[in-house]
């Protein structure tokens, strides 16, 4: 499955305009795309970074369990 990386600039009475920033193979891949153009942005910036996935491959995407890494297993709610 590919995950693509936009970045998303809003407009007050138009579309929106929509760059794509970087294609990945894989959600972890892709998270860590969207959290590196989250942190190149400024803070007063309008635009989001958001991750989008084909269509056809959303029903996928829904029935594959998201595994915890151990790190995370190890870890206690505080």
């Amino acid at each position: 499955m590919k995950y693509t990386v936009i970045r998303r600039i809003p407009f007050a009475h138009s579309n929106d305009c929509v760059t794509v920033m970087k294609e990945a193979a894989s959600y972890e891949e892709a998270m860590k795309y969207k959290v590196a153009g989250e942190m190149l942005e400024s803070e007063d910036s309008s635009s989001k970074i958001q991750i989008l996935i084909n269509t056809d491959d959303a029903f996928d995407f829904t029935r594959k369990p998201l595994l915890l890494t151990d790190e995370a297993q190890t870890k206690k709610a505080s």
